[in-house]
C-alpha cells in the first residue's frame, strides 16, 4: 500500500470515528434537557398526603403553577391553594420526548406530552351543579349559617369533585426551552410560559382569576 492510499484510508477511518462521537455528544446534551425537564414535571404530581407511609419530607416541590393572580383570589375566599392543586393535578401524568440543541443559540428544547383533567370543563360543569343547588332549601340555609363564603366553599367542592371525576382528559404536546448553566446543567424556562402552564391544566389558562 502506498503512502497516499494509506493516508486517505486513515482519514477516512478517522472520520468515521469522530462522527459518531460528535452525535453522541449532542445526543448526551439533548438527554440530559430532557432529564431536567422530567424533573420538572414530576414536581407537579401529587405528593402523597401527609400522614402517609410514604409522605414527603418538605412541601410539594413544584415551584411555579402559574396562578399566581388566581390563587390570590381564591385565597381571599380561605381556598387552601396547596388542597386546590392537589386537586388539579389529581390525574397529572406526562411523556417527555428527546431533547434537542440548537448550535446557534445554545439552546435546547424538549418536546412533552402533558394529560390532565380540563380545568375549564371542570369549572363549567361546576357552574351547573352550583347552579341546580342554588335552588334548594340546603343552599338557603347554607347562606343563613356562612354566608357568602359558604356558598363559594359549595361552588369549589364541585369543582374538586368535577376535577376528580377526570371526566375529560386532555393531552397536549408543548416545546420547552432550556437553557444551560454556567454548571453545565440544563435548566427549563417556563417561566411566564402560558402555553406550558395552560397545558398543565388540561389546556386552560390560568394566569387570570378562574373563578
Amino acid at each position: 500500500m502506498d503512502r497516499r492510499t494509506f493516508l486517505r484510508l486513515s482519514a477516512g477511518a478517522v472520520a468515521a470515528l469522530a462522527m459518531p462521537v460528535g452525535l453522541v455528544g449532542c445526543a448526551s446534551e439533548g438527554s440530559r434537557a430532557a432529564e431536567a425537564v422530567r424533573a420538572l414535571l414530576t414536581s407537579y404530581v401529587v405528593p402523597a398526603e401527609e400522614g402517609a407511609e410514604d409522605a414527603p419530607e418538605s412541601t410539594w416541590p413544584a415551584a411555579d403553577y402559574g396562578d399566581a393572580e388566581t390563587m390570590e383570589r381564591l385565597e381571599t375566599y380561605a381556598v387552601n391553594p396547596d388542597e386546590w392543586h392537589r386537586h388539579c393535578f389529581a390525574h397529572f401524568t406526562f411523556e417527555v420526548g428527546e431533547g434537542t440543541v440548537d448550535e446557534e443559540t445554545g439552546e435546547a428544547s424538549v418536546a412533552a406530552n402533558l394529560t390532565n383533567a380540563c380545568l375549564a370543563t371542570a369549572l363549567e360543569g361546576a357552574g351547573q351543579d352550583y347552579a341546580a343547588w342554588s335552588e334548594t332549601q340546603e343552599a338557603e340555609d347554607a347562606y343563613a349559617a356562612g354566608g357568602k363564603a359558604a356558598l363559594f366553599a359549595q361552588l369549589v367542592s364541585y369543582v374538586y369533585a368535577r376535577l376528580d371525576a377526570d371526566e375529560s382528559p386532555v393531552t397536549t404536546t408543548v416545546q420547552v426551552r432550556c437553557e444551560k448553566g454556567d454548571d453545565g446543567s440544563w435548566a427549563p424556562q417556563v417561566a411566564d410560559d402560558e402555553a406550558f402552564f395552560s397545558a398543565l391544566y388540561g389546556g386552560t389558562s390560568v394566569a387570570v382569576p378562574t373563578l
